[in-house]
């Protein structure tokens, strides 16, 4: 599948690649043929590139072409170099999606990025193919930010890094094309400042992230503003427009709007072009489907409401659903005697917002199904599951031992009632 694929921070490991030239450069001058003041020049030139490397921005400013391989559970991005990745569906905690000219967009926060991952398919047909791998509804899920702004702490380290490189380019250069007694001058003379700006470059890389300034959750949008947090329902959001470096989001009155800071991508956050473009798209498509004017989700799950357990034992339960997985099945052979259409079974399971224990009986029916592609498609629903608990529900409900499956949803059950503080000691 063909999609532009954007993951502005990357890997930390892909980012921590280019600090490998001066590193090889320090270790040349401290064990290499250098000697005296050539050799401590050297190590000054390497201490100066290692802060030049961590000024410059690494971050993917625009979306590129990449493959998406989907596997139950998993993605896999192949062809967009540095980017390329697998992303698990338990790694992403939040999720959107948007309709654009070109196709489908997903926005992702993914557990180990500071930003959101975007994707674009062309077709409706890879969109629903992507929501399934990840497990993401018609709805979306869970929560997605943006930072529009570095924290104090990475603008200190910025300019600590700026500051630092300067000072040792004019020392090493001062060595280098002036004389050695010239360059131990200014070295002295700038010394004092340079552990100064070397402790702000290391508050930089230890200090805390800032907050997101722009959340997407369930109940509304969250803008951090400069008189703090605002929250808007979906829809009240009338549009969002750039004013030089702010997001003004119009709103109803009495306040009409309200103002986002932004800044450029230099000090290793804020928004790219595509990234901007992104949010607002995003934003919009939400006041959008607020307002009435997306696409309504099919909800079959009153035509399952059965096969609910309603407080059933388990041993009970889960013979019940084995009877009506029969007479699905039977269904095969010409004898009619189910009301459960098995389209709709599948609709329930694979829905991520249906509830675990609709979608773990809609699973034990369909287990009966003796059509070869049946088991592998619910494996691969069930590997989509992000939340603990359900997953486990759903293992247990497609069990063949039925004394065991029984035993093991008791165990979930009682483990489910205990408070979060017994919990929490159990743990312990």
């Amino acid at each position: 599948m063909r999609v532009a694929f954007s993951d502005p921070e990357g890997k930390r490991l892909w980012r921590m690649i280019p600090y490998g030239g001066p590193l090889a450069l320090f270790l040349f001058a401290c064990a290499g043929p250098l000697e005296g003041a050539e050799s401590a020049l050297t190590a000054v030139l390497a201490v100066a590139l290692f802060h030049l490397v961590g000024v410059m921005p690494i971050r993917q400013v625009s979306a590129r072409a990449a493959e998406l391989t989907l596997k139950p559970g998993v993605i896999e991005v192949s062809g967009a170099g540095t980017r390329s990745q697998r992303i698990e569906a338990r790694s992403i905690v939040g999720g959107t999606t948007a309709r654009t000219k070109s196709g489908v967009l997903f926005t992702l926060s993914h557990a180990n990025r500071d930003q959101p991952l975007t994707i674009e398919v062309a077709t409706d047909a890879d969109a629903d193919a992507v929501r399934q791998a990840l497990g993401i509804g018609h709805g979306g899920f869970g929560q997605v930010s943006w930072r529009t702004m570095p924290s104090s702490s990475a603008k200190a380290g910025f300019w600590g890094r700026l500051l630092t490189f300067a000072m040792g380019v004019v020392i090493a250069g001062t060595g280098f094309f002036g004389s050695h007694t010239a360059a131990a001058i200014v070295g002295v003379l700038l010394g004092q400042f340079a552990l100064i700006t070397m402790v702000l470059s290391l508050v930089g890389y230890v200090g805390r992230d800032a907050p997101p300034n722009i959340v997407m959750a369930a109940e509304g949008l969250r803008l951090n503003t400069k008189l703090g947090w605002f929250s808007v329902p979906y829809d009240h959001v009338l549009g969002i427009e750039t004013i030089e470096t702010t997001l003004r989001f119009k709103v109803p009155p009495p306040y009409g709007y309200v103002d986002v800071e932004t800044s450029a991508s230099l000090i290793g956050t804020g928004l790219g072009s595509d990234e901007r473009k992104a949010l607002v798209t995003q934003i919009m498509s939400a006041a959008d489907r607020a307002r009435g004017l997306g696409t309504s989700k099919n909800d079959v799950t009153g035509r399952v409401d059965v096969l609910r357990r309603n407080g059933e034992a388990p041993r009970v339960w889960l013979a019940r659903l084995d009877m009506a997985g029969q007479m699905l099945e039977s269904e095969t052979s010409g004898y009619r005697g189910s009301t459960i259409d098995s389209e709709d079974l599948w609709t329930v399971l694979e829905d991520p917002e249906a509830d675990a224990d609709l979608r773990a009986a809609a699973a034990r029916v369909l287990r009966h199904s003796q059509k070869p592609a049946t088991r592998t498609r619910i494996d691969a629903a069930v590997a989509a599951v992000r939340n603990l608990s359900t997953h486990r529900r759903l293992r247990i409900a497609i069990r063949d031992d039925i004394e065991n499956a029984s035993e093991e949803l008791a165990m979930l059950d009682a483990q489910e009632q205990i408070s979060p503080d017994a919990r929490r000691m159990q743990q312990r």
